[in-house]
């Protein structure tokens, strides 16, 4: 099957459905999703979609605070460096099953850059310090 770039705001939305079925699923991060955050998929999804559709197509859709949103998750249960690494894990891989090219790239190395932030921030470290190490497919 030959892969597409990432052109318009339905293969986004594709992305981050298909990443939220299987992660939801993943024993280990997907319980911080349903049991601690308890997200409502109806809502958070096209929130997500919307965050995406601002990085790649500059659409000014979004209005939010990720930093925030992880930071009262981190309050509850104490996120580690590990759950943003398999996050990454998994949202590259479902932007890898079909999409290919800049738009596509673009999106796995912001998600890399927010992975980062974020661990960096509940870690007390820089961003250019964290490494999160993926596995190699």
């Amino acid at each position: 099957m030959s892969k597409s770039d990432v052109i318009n705001r339905a293969d986004i939305e594709d992305i981050v459905t298909r990443f939220y079925q299987t992660m939801l699923d993943d024993p280990i991060v997907g319980f911080i999703f349903t049991d601690v955050a308890k997200i409502d998929l109806e809502h958070h999804v096209p929130v997500i979609v919307n965050f995406w559709a601002d990085i790649i197509f500059n659409e000014r859709t979004y209005s939010g605070n990720p930093m925030r949103k992880h930071l009262e998750i981190h309050q509850k249960l104490p996120l580690v460096p590990g759950h943003f690494t398999r996050w990454l894990y998994l949202f590259n891989r479902a932007i890898d099953e079909k999409h290919a090219g800049a738009n596509a790239e673009q999106m796995k190395h912001r998600a890399e850059m927010v992975a980062k932030s974020i661990s960096a921030v509940i870690s007390d470290m820089k961003r250019a310090d964290m490494n999160l190490v993926l596995p190699t497919t």
